[in-house]
């Protein structure tokens, strides 16, 4: 078994605190920007609710850091699926 794997023996998973404490935290962002916002793109305004909206821009956030990532790993070599 390996160390710092004490579920079984009765000891906290960690992994379950850290989530609870992000959902938690990922809940009070959302009670306290429920208000709406205007987001204008490309001469269209989009009403939204601000905690969507940073949702949204998260999500963006995430896929565009794993296409850049990918294309590093590409660019270096570094590519290691292999078929």
């Amino acid at each position: 078994m390996a160390e710092g794997k004490d579920v079984e023996k009765g000891g906290v998973p960690w992994g379950a605190v850290i989530a609870g404490i992000i959902a938690v935290l990922a809940l009070v962002v959302i009670v306290q920007n429920s208000e709406s916002t205007n987001v204008q793109l490309f001469g269209l305004t989009i009403a939204l609710p601000l905690w969507l909206m940073l949702v949204i821009f998260f999500l963006l956030g995430v896929l565009c850091s794993g296409l850049v990532r990918r294309g590093v790993r590409k660019a270096t070599g570094r590519d290691t699926k292999k078929d």
